[in-house]
Parts: C-alpha cells; structure tokens; sequence
C-alpha cells in the first residue's frame, strides 16, 4: 500500500473510521485508508478521455456507471491539476510567459457562418 498523494511507502496507523484503518503519510502529511476504490485512476482516466473525445458528460456518466456530477468533479481535478503543471513549467519559460490557453465546452461547438 501507498499514499494516495505522493506515492511513498513510509507510513504509520492513524485511527480507525467506520471500520476502515486509517494510515498517515509521513512524507505529505496526507490520510488515507485501506478502503478499495469503486473507480480506479484508470477509469478515471478513461473518463476523461471520453469527455476529451467530444463525448458528452452524461454519456460518460452512463458508460462509466456513475453520475455526472462525479464525472464533472474528476474533469475539475483535471483541469486543476493541468493548470497546475502549466504554471509550473511557464516558470522555467524566459520572462514566466505563460502559453495561450483556449478553454473549450460542447455548448460552445456551433459556429455560425456569416
């Protein structure tokens, strides 16, 4: 087992929640327990993928047997954490430009002509 944050193996017991063993990382200070996913980060990623595809939410929601909201909060943790590494490697860019970005949903893919 792992931290579910940074991946180390160095933890300890924390407590016990509703049946579950609690562990604390000693590295990021994060908690997290020995409780089985429903979702791996594999099915999130394909999720994901799907909505990347043009696929819309409830789609995903449906093929992925879930609801939209929990697909719209793993799109959310996506584009924060893309964000994230944007910002990060803008850092290391001359002068911190940051690249264009074009922030795209299907509502938006009409285009009139004229």
């Amino acid at each position: 087992m792992q931290c579910t944050r940074c991946g180390s193996r160095d933890y300890v017991k924390n407590g016990k929640f509703q049946r579950y063993q609690r562990y604390l990382c000693k590295e990021c200070k994060c908690t997290f327990s020995d409780k089985v996913r429903k979702y791996t980060y594999a099915d999130k990623e394909k999720c994901i993928e799907m909505y990347l595809d043009n696929a819309g939410i409830r789609s995903c929601a449906r093929r992925m047997k879930c609801s939209p909201s929990l697909v719209i909060r793993w799109i959310r943790e996506f584009s924060d954490k893309l964000r994230k590494n944007i910002e990060s490697a803008a850092d290391k860019l001359p002068d911190n430009q940051l690249p264009d970005i074009i922030e795209m949903d299907e509502i938006y893919t009409r285009v009139k002509k004229g």
